[in-house]
């Protein structure tokens, strides 16, 4: 009450009409009013449980038993024993795939609500959207899981396109976790000096050259990289190197280890980098 008599004080005091001191009044009385947050939460959590749950009730009810006590031949049971293996492989890799899918789902989930980068009026759309239609998500996304791997099962697929698919989805994890650590980073890279606002080409340019001595094309100054930054590049390598060596511990033909890298390698440089990207005006030692 204190802060609105001394707003009161002062407006009487300028020279305005009464309209535009009413309008004063009104936008003062609007900022103190607490603002009215969405709990995101409450999307990510129940999916995340509810699938869960119903997942660990699948595996606990699979229906791959073999029928004990009955006489067989040699060549039948040689057959048998090889597909139950094979049902059994395949329903591992069905349970890995199931796993990767619902924390790239609770993870994609918390991105695409609390990324700040992503303020556009079709994205803000399109997350109210997503958040009234969230009851219906919650009660879906299990069964969603549950069909991919029922027709996994169904149809037999090869075992080298389930490796696939794990593959795929560990660098889909990776490249949504940064996403995840970046979400409070904002697009805006700018000159310390002058102020000169990089655009996304350019970001890309600084990020995939990594050139030891940068320049502001506006005012000439010389710019580092900062230290954070430098820190975080040395972290991805150490992310990026090993997946690209251990590709070939997945029993993948080269044709599809070099398939799937060429989708991670360049998210990693154009898409990922730049999320991270800082500029200073001085150099900055990293120890």
């Amino acid at each position: 009450m204190m802060i609105k008599e001394k707003w009161q004080q002062e407006l009487s005091r300028v020279q305005l009409t009464e309209q535009q001191k009413i309008n004063l009044m009104q936008m003062i009385d609007h900022s103190k009013r607490p603002k009215r947050h969405k709990n995101w939460t409450i999307v990510i959590a129940p999916i995340f449980v509810f699938t869960a749950l119903f997942f660990l009730y699948l595996m606990t009810n699979d229906p791959f038993v073999s029928p004990l006590n009955q006489a067989s031949d040699p060549v039948t049971e040689s057959y048998e024993n090889e597909h139950s293996a094979e049902v059994i492989r395949r329903g591992k890799h069905v349970a890995i795939i199931s796993l990767l899918l619902i924390l790239n789902g609770v993870l994609a989930t918390i991105v695409f609500f609390t990324m700040k980068r992503w303020q556009k009026p079709k994205i803000r759309k399109l997350r109210e959207t997503v958040y009234r239609w969230r009851y219906l998500l919650i009660i879906l996304s299990p069964f969603i899981v549950y069909a991919i791997g029922s027709l996994i099962q169904m149809y037999e697929v090869d075992i080298q396109w389930l490796k696939l698919s794990i593959f795929m989805l560990i660098n889909i994890l990776q490249i949504v976790l940064l996403f995840y650590f970046a979400r409070n980073r904002t697009r805006k890279v700018c000159c310390p000096h002058c102020g000169y606002s990089y655009s996304e080409k350019e970001q890309r340019k600084m990020v995939c050259k990594f050139q030891l001595e940068l320049r502001c094309p506006s005012c000439k100054q010389k710019l580092f990289y900062s230290k954070k930054y430098r820190q975080i590049i040395g972290g991805l390598s150490m992310l990026t190197t090993p997946t690209i060596i251990f590709s070939s511990s997945f029993g993948l033909p080269i044709s599809l280890t070099i398939l799937s890298l060429a989708f991670y390698v360049p998210a990693m440089f154009f898409i990922v980098m730049p999320l991270y990207l800082e500029l200073t005006e001085e150099e900055e030692f990293l120890f």
